[in-house]
């Protein structure tokens, strides 16, 4: 197969979710025979890529303006015409008035029921457009989750029988490994403030819910006084507003990290106490995976897919609580029988998960459609 994808996340400063879930599939992917031409706006950075199937990568001009949509509408659809791919993939989330056979993955419906644009046109563009066209041009869609999925179904009005439900994989597949790489000073320097610290996520966005849980962990602070709590993920702006909102609660022992690399994270998940995923709406919620991969028992939003991709293996709670965040912290550090119940109960829901069936069930679904 010859297959065009939209990889312009891969020229991103940094690699996050959707980002990942492109590499990994890349990397599992069961065929060598296929072709993948990877078209960008960026220069690429064909050293993120590794791939057991040939890279073509392909830098595509833009016309200043609005560059997200015409880059969508007009030089991507233009360069496509001429190029006899098999079947088109767009991994992140958009659609494209294009010809050629397209499946896109849809992760989430963040965009059309969370995201507050400040531009009418933006709101128009990702609440009314993108579902036009994925009903118009797309052959089929990928999602990460029977929740995404009938979230996609209820407010894309995208047929059922038009969407795929596949799993994503876990990171790590030597699952529960030590860190082998020596991490930076910033994150030792985090960790060594504390005996015994709780890690989380952090981001700006509301629905990722990160005050929500410094608001819980203030409340532990009389029964765990010497406990840390260290966030990373940080863009600068919420960094200096949770610094604000720290100093105005006075809430102690709170370390705010930017975005750390894949060994300071890997480093904080296993040497953490707990790993809290207090976010209100995700379409899959991978790092609960990653934490467990490492031994490391979960507090988590009772909210969207979390519950259908944790299982039995984490601490569910009412994560706009800040009160059941923390009850939910307090039941497992008190408790050593539960937090071993939940790495055991981790071990087995993991094994739900892996990239390369993952990869493979891309594949099978991309022949069934071109056949």
């Amino acid at each position: 197969m010859k297959i065009g994808i939209d990889a312009r996340i891969l020229t991103l400063p940094e690699i996050r979710g959707m980002a990942s879930y492109l590499l990994f599939i890349l990397k599992n992917w069961p065929a060598a025979t296929d072709t993948f031409f990877l078209y960008t706006e960026e220069d690429p950075k064909p050293d993120r890529v590794d791939c057991p199937s040939a890279i073509c990568w392909k830098k595509i001009d833009c016309p200043p303006g609005n560059r997200i949509h015409i880059w969508d509408w007009f030089a991507l659809p233009r360069a496509l015409r001429s190029e006899g791919l098999d079947l088109f993939w767009s991994p992140a989330n958009l659609v494209f008035p294009i010809r050629t056979t397209q499946i896109v993955t849809i992760h989430d419906t963040l965009l059309q029921e969370k995201v507050r644009f400040p531009r009418r046109f933006d709101s128009f563009y990702y609440r009314s457009l993108i579902p036009y066209l994925a009903r118009r041009y797309v052959r089929h869609v990928i999602t990460v989750s029977r929740f995404s999925a009938e979230r996609i179904h209820q407010v894309l009005k995208v047929p059922e029988n038009k969407i795929e439900v596949i799993y994503n994989g876990t990171s790590f597949p030597d699952k529960g490994r030590a860190v082998e790489n020596k991490p930076s000073n910033t994150c030792l320097d985090a960790i060594q403030r504390y005996k015994r610290f709780i890690y989380t996520l952090g981001a700006e966005s509301p629905w990722k819910n990160t005050r929500g849980v410094i608001a819980g962990f203030k409340l532990l602070h009389d029964i765990y006084p010497e406990l840390g709590l260290i966030v990373s993920g940080l863009q600068d702006r919420a960094r200096e507003e949770m610094a604000q909102y720290c100093e105005k609660e006075n809430i102690q022992n709170v370390e705010l990290l930017g975005y750390v690399t894949d060994n300071d994270r890997n480093t904080l998940y296993s040497r953490a106490e707990i790993f809290v995923y207090p976010s209100l709406f995700e379409g899959f919620g991978l790092p609960a995976l990653e934490a467990m991969a490492f031994g490391t028992p979960v507090v988590a939003s009772r909210a969207a897919s979390i519950p259908e991709v944790t299982g039995n293996a984490a601490i569910l709670v009412n994560a706009a609580s800040p009160q059941e965040i923390a009850d939910g912290i307090i039941r497992l550090l008190a408790d050593e029988a539960l937090r071993e119940a939940c790495r055991c109960a981790a071990y087995d829901n993991l094994r739900r998960f892996d990239w390369a069936v993952s990869a493979g069930l891309h594949r099978d679904l991309f022949l069934k459609i071109l056949h």
